[in-house]
């Protein structure tokens, strides 16, 4: 029997520990015990870490061991042990201490099974020069493999959804989760490099916000509070995660040090937030997107921060992606991205657009680190570079700083649902777009794949990578755009 079918992962590192997870797929209701070890070298002759520990039932037979006592700043290899097998070997790394010079991670989200392959999760596990993989979210869709109108059906590749229904109960969100670990790519790069991660939407329903979601209805649904739980339990359950606070386990926002290199602050902006709601009720002074607490937490960490840089790992689009008078040559592709309302006449309140007042406050922020903050955000399935701006349509510019959005894993974009061709029909929006937001320094509406950001004191690099397809297992995969900020100023330089 092959217990350990879900492979192994790494994730949260510090600079003295990491957390090392695997589960055991068993049929018995009781525990079962494992060994696990941490060496130096591959073949594990000098192990610097072993212990014991249990996959339990009530935990769905998941393991997380925090493994201490290690060098920062250095690769280290794990495996488990149960009743005579050997779990496949991960590498991971720990955190630097100060003096870094230089940090590398790829940039990912959006990772839809049924909508293709996970060919980047591949080429990017087939990296030697990565620190760590930073998610920010949508790690798996929740939705019926059929989804309801307003959300974009599967490909028609092989790859159905299980279950074949919205996920909705403990038993729902764990399949779910297994499926996505089962997957051999999904392996690879959790063995590769450990991941440090935050939530979008999927995680628990399409639109979520504190006290509901656009497609949960309490009378069949149950009440939200409890499918949060759920959703947030299992996540545990399923990914490497260390809880920020152990007594909050539905908090996700947290910062981490790079050494004094970099600072990343992590939020989530998606439970705590109040609705989405149009124009004008979105335009209300009070309306938060992180909730009092988060925002307070975040505020005061960046604040304090004595880092080179200030990083903001970001789930919903930060710039805007809506003007006034917007011209019928691009709303085609704003609205079939979602990057409006659905009618067409107003920004999407589901994103940063929605909750202005508080976007205001926190360029404010930016402003006390000019020069050095770059947000990193994902969700929008498109790939993106922009200057973040309060007011970018104004002939005097104030840009507060930089935006790199990453395409999505394999999550539709532009091409997937108009059925055009790979980098044809959408040139010419992307041109257009452009042209009407002088913000928007580049875009890219067709390619799925990942970001690789390189961090050193001088600067930020952002590389632009996409996969040659997503219907079928390729390695096939290209540098579309790269693009550099220099330290002491909220300007872009393409160099590719």
């Amino acid at each position: 029997m092959n217990f350990f079918q879900h492979g192994v992962a790494s994730g949260d590192p510090l600079q003295d520990r990491v957390i090392l997870w695997t589960r055991v797929t068993t049929a018995e209701p009781s525990e079962v015990q494992l060994e696990w070890e941490v060496a130096e070298d591959l073949s594990f002759q000098r192990i610097v870490c072993s212990g014991v520990t249990f996959a339990k039932i009530e935990d769905d037979h998941s393991v997380h061991v925090d493994a201490e006592g290690l060098n920062p700043g250095c690769h280290y290899f794990y495996r488990f042990h149960a009743r005579g097998e050997t779990s496949v070997t991960g590498r991971t790394k720990t955190l630097p201490v100060a003096g870094v010079g230089h940090l590398r991670f790829a940039q990912v989200s959006c990772s839809k099974f049924n909508a293709g392959f996970f060919n980047a999760y591949a080429r990017i596990a087939e990296r030697d020069d990565l620190d760590f993989l930073l998610h920010l979210g949508d790690y798996i869709y929740e939705t019926a493999n059929i989804p309801p109108s307003g959300q974009t059906a599967g490909a028609e590749i092989g790859r159905p959804f299980e279950p074949l229904h919205e996920c909705k109960t403990l038993a729902d969100y764990r399949m779910r989760y297994s499926q996505y670990r089962r997957d051999p790519d999904a392996q690879a790069m959790h063995a590769a490099l450990p991941i440090i991660a935050t939530v979008d939407d999927h995680e628990f329903a399409d639109g979520a916000w504190r006290g509901g979601a656009d497609v949960h209805e309490e009378d069949n649904d149950g009440p939200w509070a409890e499918r949060l739980k759920v959703c947030f339990r299992v996540r545990w359950e399923w990914l490497p995660i260390r809880h920020p606070d152990p007594a909050d386990t539905q908090r996700v926002y947290r910062s981490v040090q790079f050494g004094g290199l970099a600072d990343l602050f992590l939020i989530n902006t998606r439970t705590y937030r109040d609705q989405p709601v149009p124009a004008p009720e979105m335009n209300a002074p009070e309306r938060t997107e992180l909730g009092p607490e988060q925002r307070e937490w975040l505020f005061r960490e960046f604040e304090e921060s004595k880092s080179r840089w200030q990083i903001l790992g970001n789930p919903s689009v930060l710039s805007t992606t809506w003007r006034e008078n917007i011209s019928e040559e691009i709303k085609l592709p704003l609205l079939k991205t979602k990057l409006i309302a659905a009618d067409g006449n107003g920004p999407d309140y589901d994103q940063w657009d929605g909750y202005p007042a508080e976007r205001e406050q926190l360029l404010n922020l930016f402003r006390k680190h000019l020069g050095s903050t770059v947000v990193l955000s994902g969700d929008i399935h498109v790939g993106m570079v922009c200057e973040v701006e309060e007011n970018p349509f104004e002939e005097k510019r104030d840009v507060v700083a930089v935006e790199f959005i990453n395409s999505s894993i394999t999550s539709q974009n532009l091409d997937d649902k108009m059925k055009w061709g790979y980098r044809t029909d959408s040139l010419k929006y992307e041109q257009a777009i452009l042209r009407e937001f002088p913000h928007v320094k580049w875009c890219d509406f067709d390619s799925h794949g990942f970001n690789i950001v390189d961090v050193t004191e001088e600067r930020v690099q952002v590389e632009y990578w996409g996969v040659d397809t997503v219907t079928r297992r390729s390695k096939g995969v290209s540098l579309n755009s790269t693009w550099v900020v220099e330290h002491g100023t909220p300007k872009l330089l393409r160099i590719r």
